[in-house]
């Protein structure tokens, strides 16, 4: 039976269901005529699936709309669809299973019904008495490639092949299975087959009986016979913590259809590989590159990640091209928080990024448009696509994935071998344009309800919303796009004009084998949305170049020029730019036509990066040499201290890619210190040193083993993601240099780049428990009760813990322990701590830095730290550790009387934002002699504690929480103020409330009135509307810096300060750049800009200085050229490292020099630095000290987003606070949108 045809596919199922005494009595019998034929009239129920029901997001027409609804807007009747016209594609193909989907993500759940039989099982491995058996114990039949496992006669080899097989069928007496997740008891027989134990056949169990650890099919991976995991690297994807959002990118694409259960998936006829990356979508992107590499060996066509992963390296990107020149298409996530920073790995180049599209009102028959923007998904210059959808970016990922398996089946069933560029230029170029005029009317009782769209391009819904039935019905025709790409300049790249090549090539490709001829043309024009008619040519048209002849296709041909100092940047504002983020941004564009005969096909690239030059002010602070790009992302925090002995700071740069730079400006620009790069060992998997057998090697494997692969294995390393401490550990009066790699490696080096003795140390593996909770378990293990792992984020804190006077280091783990190593790699008596809440919904990981400070006055530092474990039954509060500095050796036990203590902060993403992730600080805020606690969580205002915070009651805030504050009517207040009470002189727009977010906090004298203050970035309600609305409508949407008087818990005049997006796991640098003894804080967001602001709320001259990329590394303050002025050096997300001069001096106000704190990173503002001072300035800042800022007040017009429009019942303190729970837990449900397709 053709594979197009799921009826004896379906009849299989059953059987293999009823093998393992599944009910049946929901499942209804497959619709005999689905697939319908062409030209089949979509809405008529007889041509739909079983298990179909009309998804708006799948459908080819406008459903009938609810009385008393507003018509369609005019590009819905044009368009004249709710959804993607999936239904229509059916009628041209549902998939083919030979078309594979990798689906990179948490991994699976293996006894899911949709998916059970769509996993494409590996031949390769399953050979001999591997193979199924009839239920005679015979060898099954098939033909080609199936003989001997299509057992079921149904044109494919899937699990239910194995239904009766009699080492599957029946039942084991006395040995219960369990519900997948609780693991608790589901039946008391377990099938047969059922050797994980769920109750039900699956490929997992095929795992559990075949894996024999031989590589039967010689493709470097031993047993991979169904998927891999290269998140704990072994043959086995399953989602152990039982996540979900792999399972559920899995259904969006690939789910079964008309079986009669769930939800049919975008192409049912795919078959889709399971392969875990990490254990939720926030992953190390070599573990996205392994996969990514396997996928591409495995002959699957399609890559789906909806994934955001923490670092981009060379490897990966060179994972991508290695896919993308073997026809393999990947299918990217945008991410989602309304923003427009490169989430990576998407912003790659040779990914199509996607995010979702929705209709408007309360559910589909209640809208009047289905071409909203989805306002939980990201935009900007990278867009490809959007998808029809209400889930965000994740789903978009899944939805289009699927798309693109009904893309390369048609071309299989057309005998067409599609490469990855076609498929790409086929979504693009067929796409249904999103021009809503509405969006652009001079009503803003209209235009304000829409974000806005224009004909053609545009930077919130990229080349228009897919459509899966033009698409196939391309291939049919035969009208192929022409080949038409860009690999240099990356995206985003930051151009500086004097600081590179004079001219700037663009390099790329633009091809058209399938046709008779093609022209095309470069341009270019200022802005990240041009109109066509601002577009100027970098060369003349190419015209009539045949078909076969390949342009451009290196340096040495590239496909045009630009002289950077001559681009003029400047053009009116983008509607989505209001703070001028877009400024330097130019777009380069490629587009070719195909001639073929009797008609033209487009195709069409796309680059956005950033100029400076005179033309547009330049940057005249920026230090020779600079920036400079390191070829891989840099979340690592830079530090500044003299390494090679001349006496002037170096520049520590810790780099994704492994390597630890170390660079001295001596000679004007950066140079390497000899002994530098240190770099990491090579990860588990590609490294040829591991002895332990329970490492894999894919060394063997094509992408590997072929130097023409591009893939440098020897090369990809353990990365660093976190900031140095340099500190003389031995006395010798050198600095040594410690750090941690995100793989769980602590390393210490000495000045001249070697390991000192006993280093590195790894930490404990984290196995996977077994899925048979009747087996003996290690300890500890991961599943649904433990989210530990072997990993290092937190950085290593350097301090005297046994009054030896010798210095420990202090290591946060993902194994949820506190460490302490003695300078030869020991460890000290005590430790390591196990950090763990009583209450806690279930253990999990220390991503914070730990803060180190004596508070019991004993004269060993206590240890102040967060967890990721989240308490309490919405699991949005986390706990707050004070470990006693004698660790599990203290008479009391390891934690501080009435430690551990909990603070609100809600569980928004995995790893980073769950629990209380922000790294604690350490300050003298009451004038006791002693310092007190500084906790951030999300959501809630920074929290100060005390040596004994009280006996907290419930989740309440602890009782003794600081400041303590009287108010002028006499009574006493605990804490700092609530946070919608901004400063008399602040610019953001009010009435609005500002929570922190995401960051890491900092202390600093800010006002100079001898006592510290709080430093917090984070979002505001506003920006919780902005997010949580779902449809189209803007909102005022304002991301805020903020700052509170450690004496009276209020805002300092100017903050909050409006930024321009989140400052993900940022830290602040707080010291005097002007010279006008006031500290500046020294902040980057993850929009291109890092800000110098002072508590007036004043930038510093020339600042914020644009960088063009992401900044997550908090910035280091120091002089590093030698002329006793301060410098400043950040890096980026994009790669690129950048140094300035300021106007500040070395000798001035410096509070808080880089990533917590100091050189040490003890978080302890009484750590002394050996730079600066604390305290210069006459007197305070107060708002008399104050100038008035400069500009107007923010309005809805100067902010981007406009303003606040969700309602309260009063603007008053007290009401605003009570309105911002219910917001924040909007937010969360915002961001949880991602994962419901799992449930």
């Amino acid at each position: 039976m053709s594979p197009r045809s799921p009826r004896a596919r379906l009849s299989s199922i059953l059987v293999a269901a009823g093998a393992v005494g599944c009910a049946l009595a929901s499942l209804g019998d497959a619709r005999a005529g689905w697939p319908p034929p062409r030209g089949a009239d979509m809405r008529d129920k007889a041509n739909w699936a079983n298990d179909y029901d009309a998804r708006w997001n799948y459908a080819s027409f406008l459903p009938e709309q609810q009385p008393g609804t507003p018509p369609y807007l005019e590009a819905d009747k044009k368009l004249g669809a709710s959804g993607m016209s999936i239904d229509r594609a059916w009628t041209y193909t549902i998939g083919k299973p030979t078309v594979k989907i990798a689906v990179l993500d948490s991994g699976i759940h293996w006894e899911h019904p949709d998916l059970v039989n769509k996993v494409a099982l590996n031949r390769g491995e399953l050979k001999g008495d591997k193979r199924p058996k009839n239920e005679q114990g015979n060898e099954c039949g098939g033909a080609g490639d199936l003989a001997g496992y299509d057992c079921n006669g149904d044109g494919q080899f899937t699990m239910a092949d194995y239904a009766k097989d009699a080492r599957f069928a029946g039942e084991v007496t006395g040995e219960h299975c369990f519900s997948d997740g609780d693991r608790t008891i589901k039946k008391p027989n377990r099938p047969r087959g059922d050797f994980n134990r769920n109750c039900i056949l699956d490929p997992g169990d095929l795992l559990q009986i075949f894996s024999d650890g031989v590589d039967d099919d010689a493709n470097g991976y031993k047993d991979d016979i169904a998927g891999w995991d290269f998140f704990k690297d072994d043959n086995d994807p399953y989602d152990d913590t039982r996540y979900g959002h792999g399972t559920g990118e899995a259904r969006d694409s690939s789910g079964e259809g008309n079986n009669g259960i769930g939800d049919i998936g975008v192409c049912p006829g795919c078959t889709f590989v399971p392969m875990r990356v990490g254990d939720s979508f926030i992953t190390d992107v070599n573990d996205f590159g392994q996969a990514t590499a396997y996928a591409t060996d495995l002959g699957c066509k399609v890559i789906q990640e909806a994934l955001g992963t923490i670092n981009q390296t060379a490897f990966s990107k060179a994972a991508i091209d290695y896919a993308y020149s073997k026809g393999v298409i990947v299918v990217a996530s945008m991410a989602d928080e309304n923003s427009r920073h490169h989430n990576m790995p998407g912003a790659a180049n040779h990914t199509l990024t996607v995010h979702t599209v929705r209709y408007t009102g309360s559910n589909p028959n209640a809208s009047s448009t289905f071409l909203g923007y989805d306002a939980c998904s990201n935009y900007g210059g990278q867009l490809s696509m959007s998808i029809s959808g209400t889930r965000c970016s994740s789903e978009a990922t899944g939805r289009a994935s699927g798309i693109a398996g009904l893309l390369f089946s048609m071309a299989a069933e057309k005998n067409l071998d599609l490469t990855a560029e076609e498929a790409i230029q086929i979504f693009k170029m067929t796409a249904d344009d999103i021009d809503v005029a509405e969006s652009r009317s001079t009503d803003e009782e209209v235009s304000g309800k829409l974000y806005y769209s224009k004909a053609g391009w545009d930077q919130r819904f990229g080349y228009g919303r897919a459509n899966a039935f033009t698409m196939v019905k391309a291939i049919d025709e035969g009208r192929i796009p022409p080949e038409v790409d860009i690999t240099s300049p990356e995206w985003f790249t930051p151009i500086v004009a004097g600081r590179g090549p004079a001219q700037i090539t663009i390099q790329g490709r633009v091809s058209a084998r399938r046709a008779l001829s093609y022209d095309y043309r470069v341009e270019w024009a200022p802005g990240i949305e041009p109109d066509d008619a601002q577009f100027k040519p970098l060369q003349t048209e190419k015209t009539n170049i045949p078909g076969a002849t390949v342009s451009g296709g290196g340096a040495e041909a590239p496909l045009g020029a630009f002289d950077p100092a001559q681009i003029d940047t400047a053009h009116k504002r983008d509607a989505d730019s209001k703070l001028g983020e877009n400024d330097r941004t130019i777009t380069i564009r490629v587009r070719a036509i195909a001639h073929y005969a009797g008609f033209d096909v487009p195709g069409e690239a796309r680059r956005t990066v950033a100029v400076t030059n005179e033309k547009n002010g330049g940057d005249k602070d920026l230090l020779p040499g600079f920036p400079m790009y390191l070829g891989t992302s840099l979340e690592g925090s830079p530090k500044l201290a003299d390494i090679d002995g001349d006496g002037v700071r170096d520049i520590i740069a810790p780099a994704s890619d492994g390597q630890l730079h170390v660079f001295t400006m001596r000679s004007g620009t950066p140079v390497e210190v000899k002994g530098f790069p240190y770099r990491t060992r090579v990860i588990d998997g590609l490294s040829s040193d591991v002895a332990d057998p329970a490492v894999p090697s894919y060394l063997s494997a094509p992408a590997y083993s072929q130097k023409s692969s591009g893939l440098a294995a020897g090369e990809v390393r353990e990365a660093l993601l976190s900031a140095p401490a340099v500190v003389d550990l031995d006395g010798d009066g050198k600095r040594e240099i410690v750090f941690g790699s995100f793989g769980g490696t602590l390393y210490v080096v000495d000045s001249q780049g070697k390991d000192l003795p006993g280093w590195p140390k790894r930490m404990p593996a984290v196995p996977s428990c077994p899925l048979d909770p009747t087996k003996p378990a290690a300890s500890p293990c991961m599943d649904v009760r433990s989210g530990l792992a072997r990993g290092l984020y937190g950085a290593p804190v350097i301090v005297d813990m046994n009054k030896d006077g010798k210095p420990e280091i202090v290591a946060s783990s993902f194994d949820g322990k506190i460490y302490v190593f003695k300078v030869d790699g020991t460890s000290l008596d005590g430790f390591p701590v196990d950090v763990h809440h009583p209450q806690a919904q279930k253990r999990s990981r220390v991503f914070t830095t730990p803060a180190v400070s004596d508070v019991t006055g004993d004269g060993i530092p206590e240890i102040f730290t967060g967890s990721n474990e989240q308490v309490g039954g919405g699991g949005n509060a986390g706990p707050l550790f004070a470990i006693n500095g004698l660790g599990n050796k203290a008479p009391g036990g390891p934690y501080l009387q009435n430690w551990p203590a909990v603070m609100t902060s809600f569980a928004i993403f995995p790893l980073v934002a769950e629990g209380v992730t922000s790294s604690p600080a350490t300050a003298d805020f009451d004038g006791d002699g002693r310092e007190d606690a500084l906790f951030q969580g999300n959501g809630a205002a920074p929290l100060l504690l005390p040596a004994d915070p009280g006996a907290q009651t419930a989740f309440g805030e602890p009782p003794n929480r600081l400041p303590r504050f009287k108010e002028e009517d006499g009574s006493e207040r605990r804490g700092l103020e609530p946070t919608a009470v901004f400063g008399e002189l602040s610019k953001a727009y009010r009435p609005d409330t500002m929570f922190p977010l995401f960051s890491q906090p900092a202390v600093g004298d800010i006002d100079q009135d001898g006592t510290p203050d709080v430093v917090a970035s984070g979002a505001s309600l506003s920006l919780a509307g902005s997010l949580t609305g779902g449809s189209s409508a803007p909102k005022n949407a304002q991301h805020l810096l903020a700052a509170w008087s450690g004496k009276t818990g209020k805002m300092l005049p100017g903050m909050p300060y409006v930024i321009e997006d989140f400052s993900f796991l940022t830290n602040h640098a707080v010291a005097d750049l002007t010279g006008d003894d006031y500290p500046e804080i020294i902040t980057g967001t993850g929009v291109y800009m890092l800000h110098a602001v002072d508590g007036c709320g004043r930038e510093a001259a020339g600042w914020p200085k644009f960088t063009g990329g992401w900044i997550a590394a908090a910035p280091a303050v120091g002089d590093i050229t030698g002329d006793r002025s301060l410098d400043v050096v950040v890096g980026t997300r994009n790669g690129y490292l950048f140094a300035w001069k300021t106007a500040g001096k070395d000798d001035g106000v410096i509070q808080w020099e880089s990533f917590h704190h100091d050189n040490a990173n003890t978080g302890s503002a009484a750590t002394k630095l050996d730079q600066g001072v604390l305290k210069r300035a006459a007197k305070p800042l107060d708002v008399a000290a104050c100038a008035a800022p400069a500009g107007p007040a923010a309005s809805e017009e100067s902010l981007g987003g406009g303003g606040c429009t969700c309602s309260t019942t009063s603007d008053s303190v007290g009401a605003r606070s009570l309105a911002l729970l219910p917001f924040l837990a909007g937010l969360v449900a915002a961001f949880a949108r991602r994962r419901r397709a799992a449930r």
